[in-house]
């Protein structure tokens, strides 16, 4: 005789399971976590997207949890690899913000800072500005497309409540997070080359006109070459948007291989 009970309660675990994952991912990754978008949107999409893979995946063999304290210890887990998953789209983001401060401070923009809505912290306007920019590149490019793949991907390397966590995760984890400012250096390079060009230009005009105030009308020009060089290069900036996406994508598979095999 089959047993309704037992079966609607490894269903109900196995959608817990797949649910705290589903959260993790919507804490951290971009666009499904930004401010924007309303708590009860958030919550109505994680409970959708937690139906939707819990009817794609292969029903699992769950360990027995004879605890809460267990079940907490898988749901941690579950957590930790669905917000590691969001984290490694979120460096896209994290480093169109530095090279927004850096080009913001390069230019004189230090002090002309906006409240960012989505980290509730001061930006500088370049890089708030860029930020926005990088979204509507990530979209075009499917990106959220590509977090909706790697959650369910990370299924067929770790069933839920078969996660186990070893240190090499984190020094990958650590690794890939040094490649923020590879990519913030890509994307101010322009910029900054420029305003470098400029110094050295406003220096030796000091140094030949000394009557002249060169911190006067340096400003200015600084400001316009700034704003002309972000003008030209946004094909720079998408381009290095979406190779940095393609990259971040496919190690993130390898990392997922990696925690599956730990």
């Amino acid at each position: 005789m089959f047993d309704f009970v037992h079966f609607g309660t490894a269903k109900l675990e196995l959608f817990l399971l797949v649910l705290v994952r589903a959260s993790g991912l919507f804490i951290l990754s971009p666009i499904f976590a930004h401010r924007a978008i309303a708590t009860p949107i958030k919550v109505g999409l994680v409970i959708l997207l937690s139906l939707i893979t819990m009817m794609t995946i292969p029903t699992p063999d769950l360990p027995v949890t004879d605890s809460l304290i267990v079940l907490a210890g898988l749901a941690f887990l579950e957590l930790m690899v669905g917000a590691i998953i969001g984290f490694m789209f979120l460096l896209i983001m994290l480093a169109v913000q530095g090279a927004g401060s850096m080009i913001g401070y390069q230019i004189g923009f230090a002090l002309a800072n906006v409240l960012d809505p989505s980290s509730n912290t001061q930006q500088s306007i370049i890089g708030t500005f860029w930020v926005m920019l990088a979204l509507l590149i990530f979209l075009t490019l499917n990106g959220h497309h590509l977090i909706i793949q790697a959650f369910r991907d990370s299924y067929a390397v770790m069933p839920p409540g078969q996660i186990v966590m070893a240190g090499g995760v984190g020094e990958e984890i650590i690794r890939h997070s040094a490649y923020v400012f590879v990519i913030a250096l890509k994307i101010a390079a322009p910029v900054m080359v420029t305003l470098f060009l400029v110094d050295v230009t406003l220096g030796t005009v000091a140094k030949m006109m000394p009557q002249m105030n060169v911190f006067f009308i340096g400003f200015p020009i600084k400001v316009a070459a700034g704003i002309a060089v972000i003008a030209l290069s946004l094909p720079i900036f998408g381009y290095v948007i979406e190779k940095s996406l393609n990259h971040l994508n496919s190690e993130l598979g390898r990392l997922l291989i990696a925690m599956g095999k730990a």
